[in-house]
């Protein structure tokens, strides 16, 4: 049985969504993401409180460096525009650059542009380089 835990290694605040990422397996950048996202579009408290509750009674993952499995998500450097976090969510998705600059656009419209703007400067600063191979 797979069990739900705040991972140790592969985190930026408590482990919480690495953990979370973890259990899911999915890239917990694309967690962190998504929680700076819902706690923007609900004015923070909410997701704030959720997030303190699941450190709470969240158990701590292995002292050893377990790595997932997954398909992980990257800043690409070379085709960016400004941060290159469309750059790369293009990559991870394996579609043009240029239709996830208007599906942004677009999606910043409707949801009143702060939350996606917020969670655009917040995936510069979480999401790691591209590694050069």
């Amino acid at each position: 049985m797979k069990k739900l835990y705040k991972d140790r290694w592969d985190k930026k605040i408590a482990g919480v969504c690495g953990g979370i990422g973890n259990y899911i397996g999915i890239d917990p950048s694309l967690i962190r993401l998504l929680f700076v996202f819902l706690c923007v579009l609900t004015a923070f408290l909410p997701f704030i409180v959720i997030y303190l509750v699941a450190y709470l009674i969240m158990p701590n993952g292995p002292r050893l460096y377990v790595e997932i499995p997954c398909k992980k998500l990257y800043k690409d450097l070379h085709h960016k525009k400004f941060f290159g976090v469309l750059a790369g969510l293009a990559n991870y998705s394996r579609i043009d650059p240029t239709i996830i600059r208007i599906i942004f656009i677009i999606a910043m419209f409707v949801t009143g542009f702060f939350p996606l703007f917020i969670t655009y400067i917040a995936a510069g600063f979480i999401l790691p380089n591209k590694p050069n191979n």
